[in-house]
Parts: C-alpha cells; sequence; structure tokens
C-alpha cells in the first residue's frame, strides 16, 4: 500500500456498512446523491472536500473495504464512528508514496485499541491541510497489514475505477454525497 488511505471494518455485512456511512454523512450535512463514480471531487483534504465518494467492498476474510476518492487519504473520524455504532473492530491506515511514513489506528467498539500518527499542517499536492504520517521503522504497513489479514491492501477508489478489482471480489457499492 503507497500513496493510499482506507478503512477496514471486521463485519459480514457490506450494505450495513454503507447505510452507516449515510448516517454519518448526513451527520456532517451531506446529502446523498446520484453521480457516477467517475464524477470526481477534486479535492483531496477530507474537511474541505463538498463532493464525497466511497467504494464499499463485500466482506472478505470477515473485513469489509471502504475507500474514498481521491486514494490519498482515509477519514480517521469515520473510522472510529463505524467500530463504535456498529460494535466492531475498524482500522485506519494512510501510507505515503515512500511506505515509510505512515499512520494507523485501531479501533474496538468505543475503544482505541492502538493509534499511531502526527497531525501536521502541510501543503499535499497543492492543498494545504493537516496529514498524519510518521516514519515508523519498527513496524511497517504491510506488517500491520499481515497481522490484520487486510485484503486488497494494494488497491484503493481509482484503481476499482480503473477495472483493477478481482472479479472474485464481489461488486462494490458506490456511495456518492454532496453538501
Amino acid at each position: 500500500m503507497n500513496n493510499s488511505g482506507a478503512i477496514y471494518i471486521e463485519h459480514r455485512d457490506h450494505a450495513a456498512v454503507a447505510s452507516e456511512i449515510g448516517r454519518y454523512m448526513a451527520g456532517l450535512g451531506f446529502a446523498p446523491c446520484a453521480l457516477p463514480p467517475s464524477a470526481l471531487g477534486g479535492r483531496i483534504m477530507i474537511p474541505e472536500k463538498r463532493r464525497r465518494h466511497f467504494f464499499v467492498l463485500p466482506a472478505r476474510a470477515g473485513w469489509v473495504t471502504l475507500w474514498e476518492d481521491p486514494r490519498y487519504f482515509a477519514d480517521r473520524a469515520l473510522a472510529a464512528h463505524l467500530a463504535r455504532t456498529l460494535g466492531v473492530r475498524a482500522a485506519w491506515i494512510e501510507v505515503s508514496g515512500n511506505g515509510v511514513g505512515w499512520a494507523r489506528a485501531l479501533y474496538r467498539g468505543e475503544a482505541v485499541v492502538e493509534a499511531v500518527f502526527d497531525p501536521v499542517e502541510t501543503t499535499f499536492y497543492g492543498e494545504y491541510g493537516t496529514i498524519h504520517f510518521v516514519f515508523d521503522i519498527e513496524t511497517t504497513p504491510e506488517d500491520w497489514i499481515a497481522a490484520l489479514g487486510l485484503p486488497f491492501d494494494e488497491l484503493h477508489y481509482e484503481a476499482v475505477l480503473e477495472g483493477e478489482l478481482p472479479a472474485d471480489a464481489g461488486e462494490p457499492t458506490h456511495l456518492a454525497f454532496e453538501k
């Protein structure tokens, strides 16, 4: 996993996860909209986005995978919300292009099991905002992903658009919201 973020929810029913994402987005003032997956929002930093797209994949190895457009970040607050409201484990991960700078959190219900990130205000691909990467030479993203048994670690939102999702992954659910 490089230059991407993801949320993994330990749940069997991706439709239930998608439904909870809709409730979370409504709480942020977003409304569902009928945009195709390719009608990308153009913003990178999550707080500034006014259009948000998600792919929610059917469970694999016990984990529902969630990717957002664009691939760079995942919404840590959403991961914590899903763990809390669904009463499950949720893993949040963001990995920079070099694979050494990365961030992660693991939630179980309301508990924070692990959280390794350092918020830094900076410019990233022309946008100013907060990134969370730390340099962790003790644990690699690949080790953490393998320890949890997370699926699809080399894919992201754009990969699904480009048809790179394996045929046996099932049909992803696309969600689009606007504010």
